[in-house]
């Protein structure tokens, strides 16, 4: 016998989620796109993904290696734009007030989110 049993629907979380992921992975593709086109290899790419903190960073890191700019012109660049996270961060803990074991999980969630 076929069941006649509803579909679930989506939690709004869920269709949140779900909205966020599609906008993430276009973000990615467009940052690997752009990182490739300014002479990075893919595991160049994966490594800037995976050690820079901040996507602004990384597009800006990208940004000045695709314009001619040297390594440490995009090193600057990109730890410019991170340290404003620290500021950012430093404004919003007497805010927020986390538990001393949780301000690395509060300040992740403080960045680019």
């Amino acid at each position: 016998m076929a069941s006649t049993a509803p579909k679930p629907r989506l939690t709004p979380a869920v269709r949140m989620g779900l909205s966020i992921s599609v906008a993430v992975r276009v973000y990615g593709v467009s940052f690997g796109a752009l990182s490739v086109a300014a002479g990075l290899s893919v595991w160049q790419t994966v490594a800037l993904s995976a050690l820079m903190f901040t996507g602004g960073s990384q597009f800006a890191f990208i940004a000045v290696i695709g314009g001619g700019g040297t390594g440490a012109a995009a090193r600057a660049a990109a730890t410019l734009l991170g340290s404003r996270n620290g500021a950012s961060g430093r404004q919003l803990q007497p805010l927020l007030r986390p538990p001393g074991r949780r301000v690395p999980l509060t300040a992740q969630l403080t960045i680019d989110e």
